[in-house]
């Protein structure tokens, strides 16, 4: 079985008595933990401590029978009992399937809700194809929140929270968010605390002033250096977010939009950057419109077509994703596209 994008986070939020088995899986690591969290705490709402085992690629390779005894163990302290296990490894694939086939074939009973969490997986993935063709388990597509769906996410979450925010700022604060459902809400959090008692609606200067008391930010930094034509800056920022765990196709993403401003500024001829999305502030307007001197029609599209192959290119398995990244990150701050 299968679902995908809305349905599949219907089915997290308000998942079916069967199956009790489910993939889930996308590019946005952060949507799909979050989503992972929501089939948990709706499978099995009260869930004890105890009762929540967390497996990984190398429990597995240490003692593949370990995933079975865990899925076929009764709680000794009565209640529900969830398996989630993250598989990044095609190792896992094998012992994986197995397990579901004997579940399928009535070798296996399981007492437990398993939640299996994956990357992005191509349609002739293993683990995927496998968990489709299953008739106890389900595979949950998630793709990666779009403009449309960050900016649906902020306002209904500022709303239920009654922060006033105007919409210059609401327009600058959903721009300068990262590619990442986790990290979102964690940023949207961080404005949540600030509004309370602030006794007005948060304005565009109340964004920036949130957004420069932030630690380097990483991939946003790598992209602004790299549009500006700062190549040691790009470097070093784009080193530090992938060093500390950054997700390329989050990168390039951001890369994307930013491109995208820059591909507006270029064909409006923008005289002030509020008026961009995402919006370069008053301090910041005369370097960036220094900048946009470098940039014509042509090389932003190349830009944009280099970020769309690069993007393609990252998603194919065993792909020097890093590597991609830096080296695009390079041209496009060295101007060599």
């Amino acid at each position: 079985m299968k679902q995908s994008g809305a349905r599949a986070l219907s089915f997290c939020e308000k998942p079916s008595a069967r199956p009790r088995i489910a993939l889930v899986f996308g590019a946005d690591a952060g949507l799909v933990s979050t989503a992972a969290d929501s089939l948990a705490a709706a499978w099995a709402p009260d869930l004890d401590p105890f009762n929540l085992i967390r497996l990984g690629d190398d429990d597995i390779r240490r003692d593949p029978q370990m995933l079975a005894d865990e899925l076929v163990a009764r709680s000794l302290l009565g209640g529900d009992r969830l398996i989630r296990l993250r598989a990044d490894k095609e190792a896992s694939t094998k012992p994986i399937l197995e397990i579901i086939a004997d579940i399928d074939k009535g070798a296996l009973t399981p007492e437990a809700f398993w939640i299996i969490e994956g990357g992005e997986l191509g349609k002739t993935n293993r683990l995927r194809v496998g968990v489709e063709a299953a008739e106890n388990a389900i595979a949950l597509q998630l793709f990666a929140d779009d403009e449309g769906a960050v900016s649906d996410l902020v306002t209904k979450r500022l709303a239920a929270a009654g922060v006033a925010i105007e919409p210059p700022a609401l327009a600058a604060f959903i721009a300068e968010l990262p590619g990442d459902r986790r990290m979102t809400l964690s940023e949207i959090e961080k404005l949540e605390l600030y509004a309370i008692g602030l006794g007005r609606a948060v304005s565009p200067e109340d964004i920036q002033r949130l957004a420069s008391a932030e630690q380097p930010r990483g991939a946003d930094d790598a992209a602004d250096a790299a549009i500006l034509g700062d190549a040691p800056q790009a470097t070093l920022s784009i080193n530090r977010y992938l060093d500390a765990g950054g997700n390329p196709i989050s990168a390039l993403r951001t890369l994307h939009f930013r491109m995208m401003r820059v591909s507006d500024a270029v064909s409006s001829n923008a005289g002030t950057g509020m008026r961009l999305r995402p919006p370069v502030f008053d301090r910041e307007w005369p370097g960036y419109q220094r900048a946009m001197r470098d940039w014509s029609t042509g090389t932003v599209h190349r830009a944009i077509k280099r970020l769309y192959d690069a993007e393609k290119t990252c998603k194919q398995a065993g792909a020097p994703s890093d590597a991609i990244i830096r080296n695009l990150i390079h041209q496009i701050a060295t101007r060599t596209l």
